[in-house]
């Protein structure tokens, strides 16, 4: 493994830049008002401010940085939620049946689902039971496909794909950074991510020893 260094990649951005994100980019306009980032937000504007997302103008409105919101709502919120009804209800709840500040629901729904799939692709990466259903809709809303990949190590995982990064899944990626490889099998740009080093090695192994034309 000598020379191959991975790269390390986070996917997880502050669940109030995310909303934020998310808001700017459902609506399609790139001017906003405080009381609509907040209501989004159901938080702070800090982040937003401080990453560039938003920009205060002299006229009190806010300018928002459209692309960088693409980028920042295509990835995931950085939350931990419980599984269970909390302050605003429970997040893998109809739409409907929620409350207010709904971009921010949204993120703890997306963050909710990110974490069942991570605890889920542990216990289930070598059978071929299918993820929950309500699991894969949240996050196939959000543009994440989820499949089952055999490895170069002739290993099985469950495998989500976040921008051009095919993550493998385990418990640790819903709260690690990731550990990346370019991967030219999946694509040009392709990269294949483990929650450590060790975990990213072990499944590439095979790959590695092969020898170069």
């Amino acid at each position: 493994m000598a020379g191959l260094e991975p790269q390390i990649k986070s996917i997880r951005v502050p669940l109030s830049l995310w909303a934020i994100a998310y808001h700017i980019v459902r609506t399609g306009r790139d001017t906003f008002t405080f009381s609509e980032l907040k209501d989004a937000a159901c938080g702070s504007l800090e982040s937003a401010l401080a990453e560039g997302l938003l920009e205060k103008l002299d006229n009190g409105l806010y300018k928002a940085n459209v692309e960088l919101a693409r980028l920042y709502s295509s990835l995931l919120p950085k939350a931990h939620v419980p599984e269970r009804v909390g302050r605003w209800g429970s997040p893998l709840a109809p739409k409907g049946e929620r409350a207010s500040c709904e971009e921010r629901q949204e993120a703890l729904r997306l963050a909710l689902a990110w974490q069942k799939l991570a605890k889920w692709a542990e216990a289930h990466a070598e059978d071929g039971e299918e993820p929950p259903k309500e699991v894969l809709s949240v996050l196939e809303a959000h543009g994440i496909e989820v499949k089952r990949m055999v490895l170069p190590s002739g290993t099985k995982a469950v495998v989500a794909k976040v921008l051009n990064m095919y993550v493998i899944m385990d418990r640790l990626v819903a709260k690690s950074s990731l550990k990346c490889l370019r991967f030219p099998q999946l694509g040009p740009d392709a990269m294949l991510c483990a929650s450590t080093r060790e975990k990213l090695y072990w499944h590439i192994t095979p790959l590695m020893m092969k020898p170069q034309n």
